[in-house]
């Protein structure tokens, strides 16, 4: 689905706001510090249930208020549009509405609002540590995969339970047989968090050699997926290897919580080899294959949110890569500084699906009559 119609109070510096949206390139333009950011970060809030700036809910919630609200009406060609909300107190306590009725699952909002986001940061999903690979494959397997978010809930919750069971062997507190016991259970959820974490990487695979080579045609890129043990050695028998130096430091090492979506260059890790400006290129043809992925299997069209769109790709790459989200059908919101003027350099692919806004001081006003 698509956002229609945005609304938000007590976020950050912004201005409270109301504004409705076009299905194709919607700009916000602004200085430094003018509040263009924060509302990117609150569609993702409404989302995703989470900031992709901070932890800190605290940092996002207007000075001198209890909660910050989110709402959004979401429509798209199958069915009728959906409002949502979400509002979210300093404790972190969060309320989540859909169609007026509370929803206790901050993932039914996430579930029909597939997000991806391109941000200044972008190449840390090519050169960071390997949980930011992590997250952006689980997002993508929730997208496709009704089962995975109970699957990995069910991992987590067994492997916290060993983990709980080393300490208290490490403090002479429980005894062998408690271990094997829970090791059990967490080889069990480990093999189906696996298989559908390697059967998501390899239907990405194809989407994301195809991204890539309308992004950078002379960059070949081999994605794969590294479950977290040792390759060719079965889970349980790693899990068993590692007993004692698991009880020594009182955590579980192999696993699914330490796998990785591993990105290689004529052999080499990724990122030893590319630049940064290379691995931005990357990460930019992985969110396209991921949103392309998610549309075949599901019919839904994914939302891009691009701050700092001139930082972010240099303009030859900013042009392919959204022509490749208008070919998809995808809605962006995006940030700019006056500067970079992205609708009249770069809008050309969504034709008159266009509306720009101008930011300052957090008061966000249409700068144009709006086309449809």
């Amino acid at each position: 689905m698509r956002l229609a119609h945005l609304e938000l109070s007590c976020v950050r510096n912004v201005a409270p706001l109301a504004i409705d949206l076009v299905a194709g390139l919607n700009v916000f333009i602004g200085g430094n510090g003018a509040g263009k950011t924060s509302i990117l970060e609150a569609v993702h809030l409404l989302a995703r249930g989470r900031s992709f700036r901070t932890a800190q809910i605290g940092a996002v919630i207007q000075w001198g208020a209890e909660a910050l609200a989110v709402r959004a009406v979401l429509t798209d060609d199958q069915r009728a549009p959906v409002n949502v909300s979400l509002q979210k107190r300093r404790d972190n306590v969060a309320e989540v509405r859909i169609n007026g009725q509370p929803e206790r699952r901050l993932s039914a909002v996430a579930a029909l609002l597939p997000v991806q986001t391109l941000l200044p940061d972008g190449a840390d999903l090519v050169l960071g540590a390997p949980s930011e690979r992590r997250r952006f494959l689980d997002w993508g397997l929730f997208h496709v995969e009704p089962a995975a978010l109970e699957a990995l809930r069910d991992y987590q919750r067994a492997l916290r339970q060993r983990n709980v069971v080393l300490r208290a062997l490490r403090g002479g507190d429980a005894q062998e047989r408690d271990l094997v016991t829970w090791e059990g259970r967490v080889v069990a959820t480990a093999a189906v968090v696996h298989r559908l974490r390697e059967t998501y990487v390899a239907a990405l695979a194809p989407h994301f050699a195809d991204q890539l080579a309308r992004l950078a045609p002379t960059l070949a890129v081999e994605l794969r997926y590294q479950p977290g043990w040792p390759d060719g050695v079965p889970y349980a028998k790693s899990l068993r290897d590692s007993r004692p130096r698991d009880v020594k430091l009182g955590v579980t090492h192999p696993g699914p919580h330490r796998a990785d979506m591993r990105l290689k260059v004529a052999g080499h890790p990724a990122a030893q080899t590319l630049s940064r400006g290379q691995a931005k290129v990357v990460a930019s043809a992985l969110r396209l294959a991921q949103a392309a992925h998610v549309a075949k299997a599901t019919g839904a069209r994914s939302v891009f949110l691009m701050d700092d769109v001139g930082a972010e790709l240099d303009q030859p790459h900013s042009e392919r890569f959204l022509a490749a989200v208008a070919a998809m059908g995808c809605q962006v919101l995006a940030t700019t500084t006056a500067a970079f003027d992205l609708s009249a350099r770069l809008g050309s692919a969504f034709g008159d699906r266009q509306r720009v806004f101008h930011v300052e001081q957090g008061v966000c006003r249409e700068a144009q009559p709006a086309r449809s």
